[in-house]
C-alpha cells in the first residue's frame, strides 16, 4: 500500500508536486498521466527515496519514505525512464548482479533469474548482450530486474518511451501479466 499526504517537491522557483494526498491499495495497478514536466518522475523518484520531499510524507509498504528509505528500498522495484542495465554484459549476467546486489542467497538466485526471465520472455535470448536487444527487449529486462527480487511495488516510469506502437502493445501486457503474476502494486 502507498499512502501520501500533503507531499510537495519545489526546485528553487518550480512546484513539481504540489500538495499531493492518495492512496494506492494493494494489489492495485495505478498509472500517473500528464504532460511532460508534470511532476510524474519526481513523484516516484520522492516514494523511491532516490529524492526528498520538500514538505509533505509518504509511506510505501508500511515504511515512512523519510525516515525508513532503506527498508523502502529493499521492498520496491524500479524501472527508470532510461535504461539501466550493461549494454556489455548477457540479459542473464545483468539479472545476475542484480540478484546478488538485493541479497538473494545463491540457492534460490538461478530460480529467480530463470523465472524472471520466462516472464518477460527472454529466456532464449538471455546470453545475448543487450546492446544486441531491441528497445523492446530492453524495457522488458528492465522489467525482469525490477521484479528480480519480488517487489510487493514495482514502479514503471516511462516504461514505453522510444518505443513503436507494436512495442508499446506488447510492453503493456508485458508488464500487467508481470505484475499480476509477482503481486506487485
Amino acid at each position: 500500500m502507498i499512502k501520501i499526504n500533503k507531499l510537495s517537491k519545489i526546485y528553487e522557483k518550480l512546484t513539481a508536486v504540489d500538495n499531493l494526498t492518495l492512496e494506492i491499495q494493494d494489489n492495485e495497478i495505478f498509472g500517473l498521466l500528464g504532460p511532460n514536466g508534470a511532476g510524474k518522475t519526481t513523484l516516484i523518484h520522492m516514494l523511491a527515496t532516490l529524492l526528498k520531499p520538500t514538505s509533505g510524507n509518504a509511506i510505501v509498504n508500511g515504511f515512512d519514505i523519510t525516515k525508513e528509505s532503506s527498508k523502502v528500498r529493499a521492498s520496491i522495484g524500479i524501472v527508470f525512464q532510461v535504461p539501466s542495465s550493461d549494454d556489455l554484459l548477457t540479459g542473464y549476467e545483468n539479472l545476475k548482479i542484480h540478484a546478488y546486489l538485493y541479497g538473494i542467497s545463491p540457492d534460490i538466485r538461478e530460480k529467480r533469474i530463470s523465472d524472471a526471465l520466462e516472464l518477460v520472455g527472454l529466456t532464449e535470448r538471455k546470453n545475448d548482450q543487450v546492446k544486441k536487444y531491441s528497445g523492446g527487449m530492453r524495457r522488458r529486462l528492465e522489467i525482469a530486474r525490477g521484479l528480480i527480487h519480488n517487489p510487493k511495488v514495482l514502479f514503471l516510469d516511462e516504461p514505453t518511451l522510444g518505443l513503436d506502437p507494436s512495442s508499446r502493445e506488447t510492453m503493456g501486457n508485458t508488464s500487467k501479466n508481470s505484475l499480476k503474476k509477482k503481486k506487485c502494486q
